[in-house]
């Protein structure tokens, strides 16, 4: 069954007297239930623009998205704030938590928006802080916390509520190479042990390699496709090989951390 299902997606961003611009054209794409799909591209390929449209952050100017067989663009902005708060989770470069809360209290917020009880909070919550090896921080502040348990922690925020879609946008950016490897690892827990369908946006050829499949963009446009086999060392120099193929600006990607 596909989660998701892009069809002839199209962004274009104009402005009253200014040249338009074609941020993305004729994007295809399916991704299955329990599937870890990442995007790749040079800068300026489309990569975020994706992602904020699959995020229902902004519109597409052409083309559909569905999730679980429903268009989001379609729902009022009451049915919509629903939607993306039930169906999809976020985790972010920056974390984006909450320094006045703890973890748990972090981890808390989807379902306290909810209005789950008390005890369904904690019934939902100790799994996946132990999944993600970080029950033991659960009271302490997101400033008492190193970098890679941050994102695990807002990775458990993202997931704690069961979405049917994880969306990744460079959340190993501001990691260490230590760091990265964990939340990758955790991620890829979550995927092979929970079922989580992940979609994940990076420039890392490194995070990429935990993937199952790998789709570049250049230009706005469908580059290209690979997909990991049993090696993920294997699969790493297959995204080199794939990036340097694809051409473009990759001067901020660490290509040695395999």
């Amino acid at each position: 069954m596909n989660v998701l299902e892009v069809n002839e997606l199209g962004k274009i961003y104009s402005t009253k007297g200014e040249v338009s611009y074609t941020a993305l054209e004729g994007i295809n794409l399916s991704v299955q239930t329990g599937e870890f799909v990442g995007i790749m591209g040079p800068s300026g390929s489309g990569k975020t623009t994706l992602l904020n449209l699959l995020a229902t952050i902004d519109k597409p100017t052409s083309g559909s998205i569905k999730v679980r067989g429903i268009d989001p663009m379609r729902l009022n902005d009451n049915k919509l704030a629903l939607f993306r708060r039930r169906e999809l989770g976020f985790v972010f470069q920056d974390f984006n938590l909450l320094d006045t809360l703890s973890i748990k209290e972090n981890i808390a917020l989807p379902l306290v928006l909810e209005g789950k009880s008390p005890s369904a909070i904690e019934a939902a919550i100790a799994p996946i802080a132990s999944l993600l090896g970080i029950t033991a921080i659960l009271e302490k502040r997101p400033y008492g916390v190193s970098g890679g348990q941050k994102q695990r922690a807002a990775i458990a925020r993202a997931m704690v509520h069961e979405p049917a879609l994880l969306l990744a946008d460079e959340l190993t950016g501001n990691l260490d190479s230590k760091s990265a490897k964990d939340v990758m690892g955790s991620l890829q827990d979550l995927n092979e042990r929970l079922g989580a369908t992940v979609l994940m946006v990076t420039h890392d050829p490194f995070s990429a390699s935990y993937c199952k499949r790998i789709i570049f963009i250049k230009d706005g446009r469908f580059f290209s496709e690979i997909r990991r086999g049993d090696n993920r060392q294997a699969f790493f120099q297959q995204i080199l090989d794939s990036l340097s193929v694809l051409g473009g600006n990759f001067d901020d990607v660490p290509f040695s951390r395999a």
